[in-house]
């Protein structure tokens, strides 16, 4: 074999093995990688059982006043009645402790949260309710009232979790908001359902709402004014309707403070010659 045949056959190697070498790189580089496998548990969370379901109640702006919570109530017309106070409350106190609540001797009489609108409860509201009439507390139910829906859907939604014959006092229908409606359409809707409880109950539910709200959405609905208030305004001296309208309990504070619960409460007192056998159901 010649020089000449002999470089030609160590070129023609020399290309084969670089090309062979490239082929297993590229295949090595297109295999996937594997992954090494990594034991996870998986976590099951469970729902808080005091978190609010319902719409926030929190009360708008025709209702905010000066807070004065740190300072005693005064009677500002009428004289008599008990001045005894009380409390409402629902899932923004989040647990409360009942046996320190009903050691406090501010707290006589109590309202709970049971339902919103047409669809929304108040998950609190068994446990307190029970709670409640365990400590031996005057204990009552209300519902928050949304105008744009219809009364008999809120109602229903309302029954669906109070008790009628565990009430100790009557009814109360808090409304608050227009939510958009005009005043007619309000003040038919929430008649229809105080009428509603009425028939239920055997007695005449109370409405509670702000001293601005009624002077501005229900004042001088005769039909309306034949049920008991409840009035909301945050000052030294009991409010004054436009209609002098007389009401039964003011909520005077939403700051209260009161053992048992974290945070603030809101808290309210009888008026005038008012006292707890105005409200009380049986």
């Amino acid at each position: 074999m010649t020089n000449v045949n002999r470089a030609y056959i160590y070129i023609i190697l020399t290309i084969f093995a670089s090309f062979c070498m490239t082929s297993v790189y590229a295949q090595k580089k297109d295999k996937p990688k594997k992954t090494k496998h990594v034991e996870t548990s998986v976590v099951e969370i469970q729902p808080d059982p005091v978190a609010p379901k319902a719409l926030p109640d929190r009360h708008p702006k025709a209702l905010e006043m000066p807070l004065l919570a740190s300072q005693p109530a005064t009677r500002g017309r009428g004289t008599g009645g008990s001045g005894a106070h009380g409390i409402d409350v629902s899932h923004y106190q989040g647990r409360i402790n009942w046996d320190e609540v009903a050691r406090d001797p501010k707290v006589t009489y109590v309202y709970l949260k049971a339902s919103e609108g047409t669809g929304n409860v108040d998950d609190t509201y068994r446990y307190n309710f029970t709670e409640c009439k365990r400590v031996g507390l005057k204990v009552g139910s209300y519902h928050f009232f949304r105008p744009q829906l219809p009364a008999k859907g809120q109602f229903d939604n309302f029954m669906s979790r109070v008790e009628t014959r565990k009430q100790d006092l009557l009814p109360v229908v808090d409304i608050e908001t227009t939510n958009g409606v005009s005043d007619a359409v309000l003040q038919s809707r929430l008649l229809e359902f105080c009428e509603l409880l009425e028939r239920e109950f055997g007695k005449k539910p109370i409405i509670y709402t702000g001293k601005n709200f009624y002077n501005k959405h229900i004042h001088g609905n005769s039909r309306l004014r034949a049920y008991k208030f409840f009035i909301a305004a945050y000052s030294f001296i009991e409010p004054d309707l436009y209609d002098d309208n007389d009401y039964v309990l003011w909520q005077y504070s939403a700051t209260g403070s009161v053992r048992g619960i974290r945070g603030n409460v809101d808290m309210s007192r009888f008026v005038g010659r008012h006292d707890i056998r105005d409200i009380q159901y049986r």
